[in-house]
This record gives C-alpha cells, sequence and structure tokens, in this order.
C-alpha cells in the first residue's frame, strides 16, 4: 500500500494564496489550480500551462477573515487526479473534493457509511486527511483518522472513502475501529445462548428452563470503542474487555479479562464473515465456560437466524391466525422490524421471555396505549394457552399473576387432534 500518496507539484509557498499543479483531466498536460480565500469561500481557478483559464469554482471555507488553505492531489490514474481543498482557521475546518472533466471543476459529495454527505465544516484538527493508493494505476481513496479516548482505553478511527465516479462512498472493509491496538470487528449483534437453553428453545417445552443458563453478548460498537464480552445470568451481568483479536478463514480467535481470569474465546463466523454462529469460552469457569450460539429457525429453514430467542418464537411460533373455542379467528402478525413486536387486533405487544414463569413460556406485554398482557404456554407446534394477567405498574420487569382462565387457542388450519 502506498500510504499518503499525494500529488503535491510546485506547491506556492503562500499558505493563504496556495497552488497546485497536476494533470487533474488525463490528457496527459499539466494543468495549474489557484486558491484564494474569501469571506466564507475559496476561489478556484483552474489554468492550463500557457495561463489560460480553463475552469473556475468556489469551495466551502469557515466564516473568517483570514484562512489557511492546502490543496493536495488523489491520482485516478488514467483518469487524472482529485482535488482536495481544506480551508482551515483556528476554530473550524472545511473539506471539500473537486474534480476536472469537460472543461469545469464539479464537486463530488463524500457519503459516509449511512449514505449521507458528511457535513462541509466541522471542528478543526478533528481529523487528519490524506489520499490513499493501494496499487499503482488504482485510483487513491481519501483517508480520515482521529483518536478520542474512551472508557476501554485509546479508540483509533479510520474512514475510507472509495472513488464511485461522482461520489467518494464509504468503504466498509477498508475502514477500521481499533481499541488500544485491538480491531473491533463489525459483527451481528444478537444474543448468544449455550447449548442446554438452544434445546430448550427448539423443544418448545418449558421455555421457563431457559432463564438459569448464562447468556453471552459479543459487544462490537466501534463507534463508542467498545469491544467486550457481556455475560448475563440470574446473578446480574458481568463484562470482559477484548485484549486480543485474531481472524482467518471463517474463525475469530478473542482473548478477554474478567477479574483475574483470562478468557480464551473461539468464534466460528458464517455468512460474509460478520456473523458469530458458534462461540467457545474457556478460562473463566462454572458457569460461563460454556458452547454458545444464536436463536435460529428450528423448522430447519437453513441460515435464519435471529438477535434474540424472543424474536424467534414470534415468527416461528405466534405470527399466524388462531382461532379460539368458538371458532373465532385472532390474527397474530408480526410488526415492525427486528425486535419483533406482535399485534393482535389493535393492540401491539413487546414478547419477553426472560420474565415468563412456569407454567408461562413467554409474556405478551403490551406495547402500545392499549392491550392487556398475557401470559402464553406453549402446547405443541399448533395450539397454546394464553392467559390474562395482571402485572405491576411502573417496573422495569414487571411481576404479573394470573387474571383469570387460561383460554386454549388453536392453530387455524391444523386439525383439532393435533397437539
Amino acid at each position: 500500500m502506498l500510504a499518503g500518496f499525494l500529488l503535491l507539484l510546485r506547491l506556492a509557498s503562500d499558505p493563504l494564496a496556495p497552488s497546485l499543479t497536476a494533470d487533474f483531466d488525463g490528457d496527459g498536460r499539466e494543468e495549474t489550480v489557484a486558491a484564494a480565500p474569501r469571506r466564507g469561500a475559496v476561489r478556484l481557478e483552474l489554468r492550463d500551462a500557457a495561463g489560460r483559464k480553463l475552469a473556475e469554482a468556489s469551495a466551502p471555507s469557515p466564516a473568517a477573515d483570514v484562512v489557511h488553505v492546502a490543496l493536495s492531489a488523489g491520482s485516478l490514474g488514467s483518469a487524472g487526479a482529485l482535488l482536495a481543498v481544506t480551508a482551515s482557521t483556528d476554530a473550524s475546518e472545511c473539506v471539500s473534493i473537486w474534480r476536472y472533466r469537460d472543461r469545469s471543476l464539479s464537486r463530488l459529495s463524500v457519503r459516509g457509511g449511512d449514505g449521507k454527505d458528511l457535513p462541509d465544516c466541522g471542528p478543526a484538527n478533528a481529523w487528519a486527511f490524506r489520499w490513499e493508493q493501494e496499487a499503482e494505476g488504482r485510483p487513491a481513496a481519501l483517508v480520515r483518522e482521529r483518536t478520542e479516548k474512551t472508557e476501554q482505553g485509546a479508540l483509533r478511527i479510520r474512514d475510507v472513502f472509495a472513488f464511485a465516479g461522482f461520489s467518494l462512498d464509504a468503504d466498509a472493509k477498508r475502514s477500521a475501529r481499533e481499541i488500544e491496538g485491538v480491531p473491533i470487528p463489525a459483527w451481528y449483534d444478537g444474543v448468544l445462548y449455550t447449548t442446554s437453553a438452544r434445546e430448550t428453545l427448539y423443544a418448545r417445552f418449558d421455555l421457563s428452563r431457559m432463564r438459569p443458563e448464562p447468556t453471552l453478548a459479543i459487544v462490537t460498537d466501534r463507534e463508542r470503542g467498545v469491544f467486550a464480552l457481556r455475560f448475563t445470568s440470574p446473578t446480574g451481568t458481568v463484562t470482559a474487555p477484548v485484549q486480543s483479536y485474531a481472524a482467518r478463514a471463517g474463525e475469530a480467535t478473542l482473548g478477554a479479562r474478567l477479574g483475574e481470569k483470562t478468557a480464551r474465546v473461539r468464534v466460528r463466523l458464517a455468512g460474509d464473515g460478520t456473523v458469530p454462529i458458534e462461540v467457545e469460552v474457556q478460562g473463566l469457569g462454572a458457569p460461563l465456560d460454556e458452547s454458545y450460539g444464536p436463536a435460529g429457525s428450528w423448522h430447519g429453514r437453513a441460515g435464519k437466524i435471529f438477535p434474540r430467542a424472543a424474536d424467534e418464537v414470534a415468527s416461528e411460533d405466534l405470527a399466524d391466525t388462531w382461532i379460539d373455542a368458538t371458532g373465532r379467528q385472532i390474527p397474530i402478525s408480526i410488526e415492525g422490524a427486528l425486535p419483533y413486536r406482535v399485534r393482535i387486533g389493535p393492540d401491539l405487544y413487546a414478547v419477553d421471555l426472560d420474565g415468563a414463569e412456569k407454567p408461562l413460556d413467554l409474556l405478551l406485554l403490551p406495547a402500545g396505549a392499549s392491550g392487556r398482557p398475557w401470559g402464553i404456554s406453549l402446547r405443541g407446534k399448533n395450539a397454546l394457552d394464553r392467559v390474562p394477567l395482571a402485572c405491576e405498574a411502573g417496573a422495569e420487569r414487571p411481576v404479573c399473576r394470573a387474571d383469570g382462565p387460561a383460554e386454549r387457542l388453536r392453530r387455524f388450519g391444523a386439525r383439532a387432534n393435533l397437539e
């Protein structure tokens, strides 16, 4: 990699009115761009070798009388070069990217990972910008970097924006986040369950037996600079910061510290290498040393996993049309994106497995202004019992009790003698 590849040719010595010479349009002849700062703008003029003006434009600048301007160029190979204009004061800085084509200077958008344009200006020295070229003849990419302090240590942020014709777009594969020198991967965010807990989940019998089992979440918050293992059990939650990371061929190895103990973690990755599908934890002792995995479809549909067991149950068991003892149809549907909520008539519910006590498998707790809470007991693939509940108001996890008799619902279209 040719880091910091810049075509800084014959740069003028005056920082308030610099110029830069390069082959901007790729025709084999050099052009010279000169910058003249004005309040709120930088005037750009591009001229050929004979001094004839070819194009002009105005680049964004802080609203100040004295502005420092820097020019740099990133090679596009035979297509020419891109121009970066940085206008700054002690308080703020504006960066814009330009391309000379068809006898005009056109500004290119710089788009973040969300597809939105980056702001023109920001605080001075917030980012360090440079051009970077992976190989000779390849278009240069714009790179911005900064380091900031977080609770877990120093977070180094590196964003790469690749040339896409009429814009520079965020390149997730080349961008990176490192916490104390350890890369933070962009992994699928979900709860991982022990083998025993998943066996209980897929058996669809007495799901309350899952509650004593620990769960694992691998936290990879690239924006806040957090890379950690978070274990949750009935005794509480503990967090082990990741201190080492190595990855190859669909597998990653982590080292994490929890008090005086060191966790050795093997992670098998699926999909495009971002989905932890099997996690082996060793070194922490019981009950945390376990094999963990995500909640997945229990009907054998390959490649279908869910961020929570509650989402899997909602999708695979609840969403359908049900009938009560009188033959009345009761549709239950999934509402919105993950984490799933379910709708029953006009009422919207959150699905809660953690708060359900035997004989209930899950709770349906009102997520809107209407609806009463329900307790659900699964009775095989084609039947369930629902019990009206009375729950304590105002509690973070309400304590609920039965407030009426159970009602048997059967899946619409299922044979009546099938459970």
